[in-house]
Formats: C-alpha cells, structure tokens, sequence
C-alpha cells in the first residue's frame, strides 16, 4: 500500500479481506473427533440406524410425511448411496440433509438433532473412523 501523504496518495485504513480462521487438523484427530461424536450420538438416543431408506418417486410430500410419522423435524440421513429419488424428494425440505458417509462432517452431525444411519452406511463408518 502506498502511504496517504504522497502525490497519488492510498487511503488511510482500506478495506482488508476477511480473515480466514480455519485450522487444519490431523487426519487422526479427525477420525476419533468423528466417533466419538457418532458414540455420543449413539448414547444420546439421536443416533438410529435403518435397514434402508428409498423412496419411490422423487416427491417431497411423501418423505415429509414419514418423517411426520416418525416424528423427525430435523435429520441427517446417511445413507451407503443416494438415489436420484431420495435426494429429490429431501432437497425441498428444512432441516433435512441426506449425505453419503464420505461426506459426513461433524458440524452437521451435531447440527440436526437426529441422525438416520442405514445398515450399509454403518459399516462404511467403521470402515473410515474406527
């Protein structure tokens, strides 16, 4: 930056980018952050784990209604591969995210207040963090 008191000068206190904080973290911190985040889940009762969740057409109206039924109002579905359908039909809805393991991240696991699991999914969780 050039200094205000010169000929062409600058200005005095410029608009500075944002400050990025992020930090990075070792990969094995990472993993037992993640279970032990998935076993406090577990304790905590958010934590279910379903046989499979699919849907058979890509409408919203259906899956609210079963999460209605299953008295879910905000959920992260991990599911072992996500069908067109099921991500068409969660896409419109609040508080509902449906992910595959991979991308599985712990602000989102804390964020919603119940986690569905499906039985393959489990395994490729065990798979990457235990």
């Amino acid at each position: 930056t050039s200094s205000p008191l010169w000929r062409g000068g600058g200005r005095i206190f410029p608009n500075m980018p944002d400050e990025n904080f992020t930090q990075k973290i070792n990969k094995k911190m990472y993993r037992a952050g993640m279970a032990s985040i998935l076993s406090q889940l577990a304790r905590e009762g958010r934590l279910a784990v379903v046989d499979s969740l699919t849907v058979d057409s890509p409408k919203t109206k259906p899956l609210a209604a079963r999460f209605k039924a299953m008295n879910l109002q905000s959920v992260l579905v991990i599911a072992d591969e996500v069908d067109e359908n099921l991500y068409l039909a969660s896409r419109n809805l609040v508080n509902v995210l449906v992910v595959e393991p991979r991308y599985a991240d712990p602000v989102s696991l804390v964020h919603y207040k119940k986690v569905l699991v499906t039985k393959a999914a489990v395994e490729k969780l065990k798979e990457m963090f235990a």
